[in-house]
């Protein structure tokens, strides 16, 4: 899983602007690497809860040694923070999908303000499920590739984690070596049994009111 990984070629859709400034109601701040300190601004939107601190170490402590040139998906994005988290601890790229128009426009004026060239993200308005199946991923050679690491971690209520999954793994964007990270309110397992792989927990915590997994499928 730690082999070497191209960099993207420059994508001219990579960075997609909204018209207008939208209006911030909080902050997170990114707790780690090139970015640290650097805040996120984030909308007061249903199901918008960006993860805290603390949840957000945990995390990327797991997650260390598999972010060099990796190439991230942050499903339901929200404030963006994970995404943002994963380019200044080395990543590649990331594809930040997040319904509210307003939040996906904060999500780009976040990446300007830090410089992020375009060939390093790119930030997609709509329906998650809806979008997955547009994805598609290429190296600096233009071979497609799958995710090396995907935050799936939609409203809690809409219960589309096993939907989510299903479908990255049909549409070839995932495959044995990539990282799922998951988070819910309640503990996961039941909500796994309903997977149609089979999979390991590679890690597993409750920090407040959040549970949070990291897994694997395996043999797709």
């Amino acid at each position: 899983m730690n082999a070497k990984r191209n960099r993207p070629h420059k994508a001219a859709d990579s960075r997609r602007s909204t018209k207008g400034k939208a209006r911030a109601t909080g902050q997170v701040r990114i707790i780690g690497g090139q970015f640290r300190r650097q805040l996120v601004p984030f909308i007061d939107a249903d199901g918008l809860r960006p993860s805290p601190d603390r949840l957000r170490e945990t995390l990327f402590n797991w997650i260390q040694f598999e972010l060099h040139d990796a190439y991230v998906l942050d499903l339901c994005a929200g404030s963006g923070v994970l995404g943002f988290e994963a380019l200044s601890r080395g990543a590649s790229w990331v594809d930040f999908i997040e319904l509210q128009p307003n939040q996906a426009s904060l999500i780009s004026q976040t990446a300007q303000k830090l410089k992020l060239p375009n060939d390093c993200f790119r930030v997609s308005v709509g329906d998650a499920l809806e979008k997955i199946p547009t994805l598609s991923v290429q190296n600096s050679i233009d071979k497609a590739i799958c995710y090396h690491i995907v935050y799936v971690d939609p409203p809690y209520d809409l219960d589309l984690w096993v939907p989510m999954i299903d479908l990255l793994i049909k549409h070839k964007l995932a495959n044995s070596q990539t990282l799922f990270y998951l988070e819910d309110k309640r503990e996961l397992s039941q909500t796994l049994q309903q997977l149609p792989y089979d999979y390991t927990v590679l890690k597993e915590t409750k920090i407040g009111q959040v549970y949070a997994t990291l897994l694997q499928i395996e043999q797709i």
